[in-house]
């Protein structure tokens, strides 16, 4: 016999529990202040071929592709936010960058595209196109009283860039999937 109560209808309908609600946020807290401490003291050491990869970005991007634009763009103000205050980038436009990209790739899974891992490459490399784009326009920024030689600065760093940051936004999306389960299933 199935019983229904008044809260169970109350938070079907309304959407996630409180429990859930609680639980996702503590999650992704601590996940994304993880990634931001491991991108800002580990990973400068050890680079990867001299790319120090964007793991807060990319764990907006999984965020927002499985959770939507609501919580994706809130993560993405939150990881801007705590990129500008662990030095990474000093003061800059990267919470609205990152708010931007939250809520932009939230309001298309799901939309436009199904929230599958082949959607997530496609989110990924558009994604991954972005931050050597940033990287350029600060570099132009930096370079504005003095010539720099296109070519030279994308092979030796927009390429790669790129290329590392696409690599390891590839196991972002398995981990992050295991990640909701583990919160769904202690609900």
């Amino acid at each position: 016999m199935i019983t229904l109560s008044a809260e169970s209808i109350h938070a079907t309908a309304a959407g996630p529990s409180r429990s859930y609600q609680r639980r996702r946020i503590l999650a992704y807290g601590i996940t994304l202040f993880a990634l931001a401490l491991l991108q800002t003291t580990l990973l400068p050491h050890f680079p990867l071929l001299g790319i120090t990869p964007d793991l807060c970005l990319l764990f907006v991007l999984c965020v927002a592709m499985q959770d939507g634009r609501e919580v994706g763009g809130t993560v993405g103000l939150c990881a801007g936010f705590l990129e500008c205050a662990l030095g990474i980038t000093g003061p800059s436009a990267l919470p609205i960058l990152f708010f931007t990209v939250g809520y932009g790739i939230g309001h298309l899974s799901g939309r436009t595209l199904p929230r599958s891992f082949p959607s997530y490459l496609i989110l990924s490399a558009s994604l991954c196109f972005l931050r050597p784009a940033v990287t350029l326009a600060a570099i132009g920024l930096a370079a504005q009283t003095s010539a720099f030689d296109l070519t030279v600065i994308a092979r030796g760093t927009l390429i790669w860039e790129f290329f590392v940051n696409f690599l390891c936004s590839l196991p972002m999306y398995p981990l992050m999937r295991k990640l909701q389960r583990r919160i769904q299933k202690k609900v």
